[in-house]
């Protein structure tokens, strides 16, 4: 059995992965929605499921507007009517977070599930993003059961208008859901303090006693974690679990365990269908419905079909009308008030999950808006930092080149989060670093989870001590943090801008001081900037965050026309891969390599010798190498079932890092070796000279010294400073 147990990111990956092969154009009634099943269609003694929502909110989807809710019903509604005993459960978020969730807290999207006749949903995190008492009000709106059985009021009760679990009568069977969330409640939305978060195995076991003596089949329709199914599925009673919080794609079901476990994405690209018979809960058969628009795709990258895969062209499906009534109502709405651009994009804006992954395009234009709070709010000092938890970000989609409207804006921040600005030292920077990082051997794979302005810093993807079922995330190191360039003081304060959800959750509020609540929500001020005070964003990414897997320590400088940088061979390294190498010094300034080779145990890197000593403008440049590495899987031991983890888990990362550190000293030394190389050059009559540097300047292809070189306190500062000034700009050959 293949399944993918990656990050959310991942699946997009697997998503665009799977889309090549099979041709469309395939009616409805042609592709027959029966997969394999059509034995088990006429046995009444059958039980099928249908399941996966988490709409998020949203009527349609991100990228591909055609893949919409009334499609999607549509066929929801076709399964249902061909196979008998089927029921159709939600695994939750969704409500929000999206544009419309915030417009409209949820009440659009309660309209809307009432017309799906869906069976139960299991609660999400996201169907409480605007308080409890909101929550509750859109659970008794609804004419459907929410279920969420490891979640308790402090008195032990149920959640307020949702229940543990219910009964579903078919035509022959009766067959019980629980629902289950996350046990980060408390860490990832707006939950009270004090309510009570249940184990995932006593929630199981709770529900399993309450149901079992009067019922055909339990299932449990999941908003956990996917690392938490297999604890779920284990206790005795359970007979399936079906969607889940991580939104993996399954290739198919898990059937290794006591229970089956089903994890079929999330939104609008897949449904799934199992079917079981009754008597022994065996899985007969099951299908995983591909949603895709032709007009969008090339021919080449329609789904491919398989037994279990089909592909479904959404040009072929038709519209519930009740549905499409409902979200055009509420569309045509959100259009009128957010439809028009409010910036143009010279590049691409990434707001995918890869946010959680690495540094982005607009994670790292949003949090330079976030630091100009100031102009609306007044504090005593410039805001040197700005947070934003990548969780946050939410569209799963890319945005330009070209216009940005407000709808897009306020897709990707949709979430009622007010910015605040705190003061806060610079160790309680450190710990927040440190907090936010999620490292190996976690579901997700290595994530630093959070966007940046105003810093830069390493982290590190592996936390040897941690191991599944431990609490939180594992804790992965963070080096070399730099604010405004400088080196963090962890004694001096700084003032930052966040969320509060982000702050509330996290060392901020814990160790830093409140000093001012902007009163405005993080959409419609980033909105609001972008169109008063910017025509055209071109947000390039940097090295504000580094990821680092193996610091290999100093690298070793030689100087010849050139400089090479020499260092071991990373431990955990199967092949160093020749390309991606740079140096980076503290200001960011960065050198790319130009030759990578392996000498035995030792990587040997070349640099132009002016782009690397160009970066010691500054005083204390700490400049490091970093580069590229396939790792060995077995090395690092991250295993999955029989085998190891194919590393490094993320589709923003096709290789391991490597760092290697470059000390001030050995700059100096090779900058006066070049300089001695010079004199002894013009000396033998080997290279022309600047006899009146005033008068006649100097050429600009003199080796070992570039433009940026030019700031004294580097052996060589004197001649530097004849040729560029005392600022490091080029003098001028007209005096």
């Amino acid at each position: 059995m293949s399944n993918d147990r990656r990050s959310t990111g991942t699946v997009d990956e697997r998503r665009r992965r799977l889309l090549a092969g099979a041709a469309g154009g395939l009616t409805v009634g042609a592709l027959g929605l029966g997969g394999t099943g059509s034995a088990a269609a006429a046995d009444e003694d059958t039980l099928t499921i249908i399941h996966d929502t988490h709409f998020h909110g949203r009527f349609e989807d991100a990228d591909v507007e055609t893949l919409d809710i009334a499609r999607y019903q549509t066929l929801v509604d076709e399964l249902r009517a061909e196979y008998p005993n089927a029921i159709y459960l939600g695994n939750g978020d969704d409500l929000a977070p999206s544009v419309l969730g915030l417009e409209f807290e949820g009440e659009h999207m309660i309209e809307a599930l009432n017309e799906t006749d869906i069976d139960a949903i299991g609660a999400g995190n996201h169907e409480f993003d605007f308080g409890v008492e909101v929550a509750e009000e859109r659970f008794e709106e609804s004419t459907f059961p929410w279920v969420i059985a490891n979640l308790l009021t402090p008195d032990g009760d149920p959640v307020p208008g949702a229940e543990r679990w219910t009964t579903v009568e078919t035509a022959d069977h009766t067959v019980d859901v629980f629902g289950m969330g996350t046990s980060g409640f408390h860490d990832i939305t707006d939950y009270p303090d004090d309510w009570q978060v249940l184990g995932y195995e006593e929630a199981a076991e709770d529900a399993v006693e309450a149901l079992e003596a009067e019922t055909d089949f339990i299932v449990c329709a999941s908003h956990a974690p996917s690392g938490a199914h297999s604890t779920i599925a284990s206790v005795d009673g359970v007979d399936a679990v079906v969607g889940s919080h991580s939104g993996i794609v399954f290739d198919e079901p898990d059937e290794s365990g006591n229970g089956v476990i089903a994890e079929f994405g999330d939104e609008f690209d897949h449904i799934g269908r199992l079917t079981f018979e009754v008597d022994d809960a065996a899985l007969t058969d099951w299908e995983r419905l591909d949603l895709y628009d032709s007009a969008a795709l090339d021919e080449e990258a329609y789904p491919e079909e398989t037994d279990h895969h089909t592909p479904v062209d959404v040009q072929d499906v038709g519209r519930t009308e009740e549905l499409a009534e409902i979200a055009d109502g509420y569309l045509d709405e959100l259009e009128e008030r957010l439809g028009e651009p409010v910036v143009e994009s010279e590049v691409e804006l990434d707001a995918t999950f890869a946010n959680y992954e690495n540094e982005t395009a607009w994670g790292n234009l949003m949090t330079d808006i976030m630091r100009s709070v100031d102009r609306i709010v007044d504090v005593d000092r410039e805001i040197e930092v700005a947070v934003q938890n990548a969780g946050g970000i939410r569209s799963n989609a890319t945005y330009g080149p070209g216009d940005i409207t407000g709808s897009d804006v306020m897709d990707i921040l949709p979430f009622p989060n007010e910015i605040e600005v705190w003061e806060v030292e610079g160790a309680t920077i450190r710990n927040y670093l440190e907090w936010a990082t999620r490292a190996m051997p976690d579901d997700f794979g290595a994530q630093p989870a959070i966007q940046v302005s105003g810093l830069s810093y390493e982290w590190n993807g592996h936390d040897d001590d941690w191991e599944q079922g431990d609490d939180g995330f594992p804790d992965g190191g963070v080096y070399e943090i730099f604010v405004g360039g400088e080196p963090l003081d962890e004694d001096e304060t700084y003032l930052l801008a966040t969320n509060d959800f982000e702050a509330g959750r996290s060392p901020i509020a814990e160790e830093g001081e409140l000093v001012v609540e902007s009163g405005q929500f993080q959409g419609p001020f980033t909105m609001d900037y972008l169109e008063a005070e910017t025509e055209t964003v071109s947000p390039a990414v940097g090295h504000r965050i580094v990821r680092v897997d193996e610091d290999v320590g100093d690298a070793a400088l030689a100087a010849d026309n050139s400089v090479t940088a020499t260092f071991p061979v990373p431990e955990g390294a199967e092949v160093v891969v020749d390309d991606g190498f740079r140096a980076v010094s503290r200001t960011q300034e960065v050198a790319e390599a130009t030759a990578v080779e392996v000498d035995g145990d030792e990587v040997v890197v070349t640099f132009d010798a002016d782009d690397l000593l160009g970066l010691a403008a500054v005083d204390d440049p700490r400049v490091r190498v970093y580069g590229h590495f396939d790792p060995d899987d077995a090395y690092y031991g991250y295993e999955d079932g029989d085998g190891y983890v194919d590393l490094p888990v993320n589709p923003s990362y096709e290789f391991h890092k490597l760092k290697a550190s470059v000390s001030d000293s050995d700059l100096e030394a090779v900058a006066g070796a070049l300089e001695d190389d010079e004199d002894t050059a013009d000396d033998d009559g080997e290279e022309a000279a600047a006899d009146d540097d005033e008068e006649e300047g100097v050429e600009d292809d003199v080796p070992g010294f570039g433009p940026a070189a030019g700031a004294a306190g580097i052996a060589g500062g004197a001649y530097l400073y004849s040729k560029y000034g005392a600022n490091g700009d080029e003098a001028s050959t007209d005096d």
